[in-house]
């Protein structure tokens, strides 16, 4: 079986960025016929054809997909590689990405990353807001070291390993000056606008079956909005029923702006999980981080 080569590697992953040969040469800083070379020797060791050109460009087949997901997780790990050797070389950390949901930072990681910055004052950290399907993409790719999500279930993904840190419940809200605020049961959220952040289409259909159960038709308004930051401008324009968790709630200025629904009914509780890509080497500052979240969760 032959071995994969690091130059034909990043040579098949700078075409997939680019979109072209020549892109991709002038990106790698190389000739094009070098690049040319390294996919069609690439192409003869698997076998199997990697690319799709035209005059168009290039595309990359089904087999170039699946060996594109490789290919980036080793230049990242070849990277990290890198940065680690610089380290033990100069005495220094370089980089830290960090992927989250929304939830994560309303008080987790203020505090951890006070506390890690006490022992890492230069490391360059992202952190990075994405939704599930990135945030594992970006594990499985090496491009993140890490993630904290909130989530009803564990996400599913193969080489994605899940460690519950926090459950906390959660409960509908509104802002406090909605004189949706008094409403004490269903019947009278039923002309309500009823937004949420779920683009799996699961929490419509949880709040259609709380409806179907108290023997009323669903409201008729279920908006989703992923955006974070055009969710709170909504919530706080607009008479609103939204998810709240209980950490939300307890946030300074969320408490001062909203109001929990004195419903019986709650939405599905949520559980802080920590992602981490199976078999993966942390860096010291990302063991760090890690450290100082569970200290700040204690």
């Amino acid at each position: 079986m032959s071995l994969l080569k690091q130059h034909q590697l990043r040579a098949l992953a700078a075409v997939a960025d680019q979109g072209s040969i020549n892109a991709a040469a002038r990106a790698l800083c190389v000739s094009q016929p070098a690049i040319t070379k390294a996919l069609r020797e690439l192409e003869m060791e698997q076998g199997v054809p990697l690319l799709l050109r035209s005059a168009q460009g290039a595309a990359l087949t089904e087999a170039g997909q699946v060996l594109l997901g490789y290919a980036r997780l080793v230049i990242r790990e070849l990277e990290r590689a890198q940065q680690e050797m610089e380290r033990l070389r100069f005495g220094r950390e370089r980089s830290l990405r960090i992927g989250m949901t929304p939830l994560a930072g309303l008080e987790l990681l203020p505090a951890a990353f006070l506390a890690f910055r006490r022992f890492h004052p230069d490391v360059q950290v992202s952190f990075l807001e994405l939704d599930t399907v990135q945030m594992l993409d970006g594990l499985r790719s090496g491009q993140l070291d890490f993630a904290l999500g909130a989530f009803v279930d564990p996400p599913e993904s193969a080489h994605v390993l899940s460690t519950s840190l926090y459950e906390f419940a959660t409960t509908f809200a509104v802002r406090s000056e909605s004189p949706l605020s008094q409403a004490r049961s269903l019947s009278e959220l039923q002309g309500a606008e009823w937004m949420h952040a779920d683009a799996s289409g699961m929490y419509p259909r949880f709040v259609q079956s709380l409806f179907a159960q108290e023997g009323l038709p669903p409201p008729e308004r279920i908006t989703c909005c992923t955006s974070n930051v055009l969710f709170c401008g909504l919530l706080m324009a607009m008479d609103m029923v939204v998810p709240m968790s209980s950490l939300g709630m307890r946030a300074t200025l969320t408490a001062q702006r909203f109001s929990e629904l004195n419903l019986e009914v709650r939405p599905p509780g949520l559980t802080l999980m920590l992602l981490e890509r199976e078999g993966a080497i942390m860096s010291r500052a990302a063991d760090r981080m890690m450290e100082c979240i569970r200290a700040a969760l204690a």
